[in-house]
């Protein structure tokens, strides 16, 4: 635990001592910029997408879930969506930290086991990550006919998106065959050994034979639940667009798909929220292309005022499902 805390300690000391090193740099310029430039109207519509783009996530993971039960209310799931974001946000994993505490709100509100809760949950991340896998492949072959940048980042990235293709393919291929992923990285780390660990051992491989049977008994569910994510990325596109364009940058399609695969590489780094990574990352990308590190820098400034507006909105939903579950605790009581 002690080991954890400094951990998370230097990650965040890390993420913002290089925040503090790029708001030193383009702070001013990246604050003018937004002060001289932002058009409210198109910042109205990029908050609107972004809330439309939580809607979609929510119908995706619907789809996984009528496998199982039908007829949860959307609006309840939507909610969870957003607690899930908030939970997320401010862990180091910000891909997976939320995902917890959205299988508990799912078992309580719509009374779904955590088991089934939970294989619904990891379903529907692994769709996402496919999905991102085959937008950042685009912004790799984009990239490698950018002459500005350097040949390290070009080959870089193609190794971390050619290692992510190798094990979404390995969790494919071990779940369609009903083998199990997680409890084949238990065995190979040796895992199984510590106590806590090997008590939660079979209720992973129950997690797994769900999973095994929704992709053999439902890819009609598995292909529309990955062109709702496909139809989400190009809105992630398009929410990028008028972002820049309420900043006065008309940038172009190739551009808009890097910053996309920026913005999501920034979230798989071990840091809450990404701290320093996102603003280091599209600060970089935008001096690497048009020789102007504020724009990525006035950029990510207003995607943190967007996200800490939803993870405001996830966490005042997580205090209220705290309170209806002591409401719950205390009428049962009496």
């Amino acid at each position: 635990m002690q080991k954890k805390r400094v951990n998370l300690l230097i990650s965040v000391v890390v993420g913002f001592g290089i925040f503090g090193f790029f708001l030193y740099k383009s702070g001013i310029q990246s604050v003018m910029m937004i002060v001289r430039n932002l058009n409210i109207i198109y910042l109205f519509i990029f908050i609107t997408i972004s809330l439309f783009l939580t809607v979609l996530t929510t119908y995706r993971w619907k789809i996984i879930l009528n496998t199982y039960a039908k007829g949860l209310p959307f609006f309840t799931l939507f909610k969870q969506t957003l607690a899930c974001y908030a939970v997320s946000y401010v862990t180091p994993i910000s891909r997976f930290g939320g995902e917890p505490v959205k299988a508990y709100m799912l078992n309580k509100e719509c009374n779904i086991d955590l088991k089934t809760g939970s294989a619904t949950i990891i379903m529907d991340r692994f769709v996402e990550l496919t999905g991102a896998g085959i937008f950042g492949l685009a912004g790799l072959f984009i990239l490698m006919f950018m002459p500005n940048f350097p040949l390290y980042l070009k080959i870089s990235l193609a190794t971390v998106i050619i290692l992510g293709f190798f094990f979404l393919f390995i969790f494919y291929y071990r779940t369609l065959t009903g083998k199990g992923s997680f409890t084949l990285i238990i065995n190979f780390l040796r895992l199984y050994k510590i106590v806590k660990i090997k008590s939660f051992i079979h209720a992973l491989e129950d997690v797994e034979k769900k999973m095994s049977w929704f992709f053999i008994n439902h890819k009609k569910a598995f292909v529309l639940s990955f062109l709702v994510y496909f139809v989400y990325g190009i809105l992630v596109i398009v929410e990028m667009k008028v972002l820049l364009l309420s900043l006065g940058v008309n940038a172009s399609l190739g551009i808009l798909i890097l910053v996309a695969v920026v913005h999501g590489i920034a979230t798989f780094v071990p840091v809450p929220a990404g701290v320093g990574f996102l603003e280091a990352g599209q600060t970089g990308l935008f001096y690497l292309l048009e020789n102007q590190g504020s724009i990525g820098f006035a950029l990510s400034l207003l995607i943190r005022i967007r996200d800490l507006i939803l993870v405001a909105f996830g966490f005042a939903l997580i205090s209220y499902f705290g309170g209806r579950q002591i409401e719950k605790i205390i009428e049962k009581a009496e």
